[in-house]
């Protein structure tokens, strides 16, 4: 698919599958030339100055635990890290964030002024590709962007970690794999009491479930180093009692309903984040 040899090993990281062609054509459609893009891209990371993480996280259903890195580009957010945050726009997904803001109205938003004003932006399409192809897809716009720095794989999918080392090399960018589990499944999204999950209140369910969210999205802090999982564990479950993720939630959902309502980008609308 590529010339350039190295770049061959994004099709060899998942163990049972490659592209499909369906994705190839998808690929032609979204760039003009995939291969001059990543490889521009490669070079100018390394004098960027900012430094965006990304996370792509394969589909969520329903009941499922992983469902914690949702929350996940807002506790980085909080810790002042730009985040972009790429997972399909499933109804567990939906279930969650529609009590905030619309998320399935599409809007003609500029990432890198989301970005700019609120260190997030959710990427949360409504697609019908594979789980395989979407993690191809996402990965590949996650390595066209010029500014990331740390990439994060919130999979079940059989990765080649030596391929990702490979990759990791070449493109000079951290790349984590946060392997889930299928079967570590919690109460439905459709019966949270988000009070109870955000707030200082909560009965013996929703300590349990925020310790467990806790556990899960301290793996993402202990790549940065600083953390012991003690730490990292205690920090986020903080974030959950003291209305952190639940502030940086709303300020984001009241960005994209104003930006909504108006019909305009963040830097054309009078609203302060």
């Amino acid at each position: 698919m590529f010339v350039t040899d190295k770049l061959n090993v994004i099709l060899e990281l998942i163990e049972t599958r490659s592209l499909t062609e369906e994705l190839k054509d998808q690929l032609q459609l979204q760039y003009v030339n995939l291969e001059a893009t990543l490889l521009r891209a490669k070079v100018l990371r390394e004098i960027s100055k900012a430094k965006v993480q990304y996370i792509v996280q394969s589909t969520i259903q329903t009941k499922q635990a992983d469902v914690a890195y949702l929350f996940a580009p807002f506790i980085l957010a909080n810790l002042n890290h730009p985040v972009i945050y790429n997972s399909p726009a499933t109804s567990t997904v939906l279930n969650i964030l529609n009590r905030y803001y619309q998320v399935e109205s599409k809007q003609n938003l500029k990432i890198d002024d989301v970005l700019e004003a609120l260190n997030i932006y959710l990427d949360l399409p409504d697609t019908r590709l594979s789980d395989e192809d979407f993690f191809y897809f996402s990965l590949i716009k996650a390595l066209c962007r010029t500014d990331v720095s740390q990439i994060f794989l919130v999979t079940a999918l059989p990765l080649n970690k030596q391929k990702l080392k490979e990759l990791e090399q070449f493109f000079k960018v951290k790349i984590h794999i946060i392997q889930t589990n299928p079967q570590d499944i919690i109460i439905d999204s459709t019966e949270w009491n988000m009070r109870k999950l955000f707030f200082k209140n909560k009965d013996q369910q929703y300590i349990d479930l925020c310790e467990k969210f806790a556990t899960l999205n301290a793996q993402i802090l202990l790549s940065y180093g600083g953390y012991n999982q003690k730490q990292a564990t205690q920090l986020v479950e903080d974030m959950f009692y003291a209305e952190h993720i639940y502030e940086k939630l709303s300020v984001y959902a009241e960005y994209m309903q104003t930006c909504l309502q108006h019909g305009v980008s963040r830097k054309q609308a009078t609203f302060l984040a």
